[in-house]
């Protein structure tokens, strides 16, 4: 099983020491700006009553672009982008904040290799794996591995596949936890084994 961890940025750790930009009514208001020590900006937030609102832009140090996104009363909102040092697009993240006014980090998040092949579409909720998550073989269009998370745990049954699409592995998750039966398949179909799991131990194999 892989496990994911994204990286977030949260309104209570992005600006730090940063330079005055305008207040109203006492909230922070307008476009404020972060710099490094070589004086080099940081970042560029969108600010309106005392809180990010609008477009967002993060910087590297040598001032190519980390991060790109919208915000919308604090919350992530839209598509956000995210490269590496040097340019490349790493993932994006399409959130679903603001819809009917729930703002809860709900996501769908794709990975992307150096190539700009897809190797991941996950989904989150509150920064948790949460509903179907899929890895891709190296051609970024097959299937690997789906499956489905609740609340950051794997659960239900998990499916890896061959890159003709045929199924190699098939395991049953609760909590986390292998549960229930584990099928390994030959690419003909034919079963090679059959493994019963229970709680994360193996109970029998045949």
């Amino acid at each position: 099983m892989k496990y994911i961890f994204l990286l977030f940025f949260s309104t209570s750790v992005i600006i730090s020491a940063q330079k005055p930009c305008g207040y109203k009514d006492g909230l922070q208001e307008g476009t404020c700006k972060e710099f490094y020590e070589n004086g080099q900006v940081k970042n560029s937030v969108e600010w309106k009553k005392g809180k990010f609102e609008g477009d967002a832009i993060f910087y590297y140090e040598d001032g190519k672009i980390q991060s790109k996104g919208e915000y919308k009363k604090g919350f992530k909102v839209k598509k956000w982008t995210y490269y590496d040092k040097n340019g490349v697009m790493t993932s994006e993240e399409v959130f679903r904040n603001g819809e009917k006014n729930i703002y809860d980090n709900s996501l769908t998040a794709t990975f992307y290799s150096p190539t700009g092949k897809i190797t991941e579409i996950s989904n989150y909720k509150f920064n948790k794996l949460q509903g179907e998550s899929r890895t891709f073989h190296e051609d970024g269009k097959s299937v690997k591995e789906i499956g489905q998370y609740d609340n950051g745990l794997a659960t239900g049954k998990w499916k890896v596949l061959y890159s003709s699409g045929k199924i190699q592995r098939e395991t049953e998750f609760a909590n986390d936890k292998r549960n229930g039966t584990r099928v390994h398949y030959r690419e003909d179909g034919s079963i090679e084994k059959t493994e019963v799991y229970r709680d994360g131990k193996l109970i029998s194999t045949k």
